[in-house]
């Protein structure tokens, strides 16, 4: 039953993450009750806990948008810490592939590495990336993108399909 709601959540948010550039807040409100209610109550919020820890930063520096924030809570809700874990660890791995696949395809890579090069010079002064470019800020539709829900659900499937549970 919660691989079922997993992956119902995860494919629906690709879907609409693909379509839209956009995850609804009914879909990751539907995945965290879910998960509160195919999870005991400390497994969800641990789930759900340590996911936003990892993505509110992010969201912070406006690097990641709300829906995926959403998105993760919700996965982690479902899947519990550990779990949730080994699916956020495939997820960065293949995003990474992803972008990378993406810049090289666009050749982008000069564009990247400035990009990158700002982005550790603010960070390591505690400013936001995003005040000076604000290509980098996910919210402005200024920059180039990339639609996490779908890389969330390819995550998804090669953790559910691979084995490495």
């Amino acid at each position: 039953m919660r691989d079922a709601l997993v992956l119902l959540l995860s494919l629906g948010a690709a879907a609409w993450d693909w379509r839209v550039r956009r995850i609804p807040n009914w879909l990751c409100l539907g995945g965290l009750l879910a998960g509160f209610l195919v999870n005991d109550t400390r497994s969800a919020l641990a789930g759900a806990g340590l996911a936003l820890a990892i993505h509110l930063p992010l969201f912070a520096l406006r690097a990641t948008g709300g829906g995926d924030l959403k998105l993760m809570a919700a996965l982690g809700a479902l899947l519990g810490w550990e779990t949730w874990l080994r699916v956020f660890l495939l997820n960065a791995v293949l995003g990474g592939v992803v972008a990378l696949a993406l810049v090289l395809w666009r050749g982008a890579g000069r564009e990247t590495a400035r990009r990158l090069g700002h982005v550790l010079r603010t960070l390591a002064r505690g400013q936001a990336p995003y005040l000076a470019q604000p290509e980098l800020d996910v919210t402005t539709g200024l920059g180039r993108t990339l639609p996490r829900g779908v890389v969330v659900a390819l995550a998804v499937l090669v953790w559910k399909f691979s084995g490495w549970r």
